[in-house]
């Protein structure tokens, strides 16, 4: 049998406003690849959403289900973001970039 997991998966570190940001994520399924795949630009690696807005509505239903871990990412007052802080934060447009990024990773 090989040596993988299917406790978690961490990611590559994602630099956004300034923080590298590290995801521990579970193994994405099929049935959630297949939501995504429409998204994802094979040309050059990166996802594609027909808006902003679509970027938010998808991670609000995938997050959830997959970032169990975040290290890296600082609030405004300078403290360490939690899973749930973050599940919140995924929901404000200003996020859009590091979810694009996150979802690519997850891919």
């Amino acid at each position: 049998m090989g040596n993988w997991s299917s406790k978690g998966v961490v990611l590559s570190p994602i630099e956004f406003d300034g923080d590298s940001i590290t995801f521990t994520v579970k193994r994405l399924l099929v049935e959630d690849m297949l939501l995504l795949s429409k998204h994802f630009d094979k040309a050059n690696g990166t996802m594609k959403f027909e808006s902003p807005l679509e970027v938010c509505q998808t991670a609000q239903s995938i997050f959830p289900k997959y970032v169990t871990g975040i290290s890296g990412m600082l609030d405004g007052d300078g403290k360490p973001v939690s899973v749930e802080d973050f599940i919140v934060a995924a929901k404000e447009f200003y996020f859009v970039p590091l979810i694009g990024e996150l979802f690519g990773a997850l891919i």
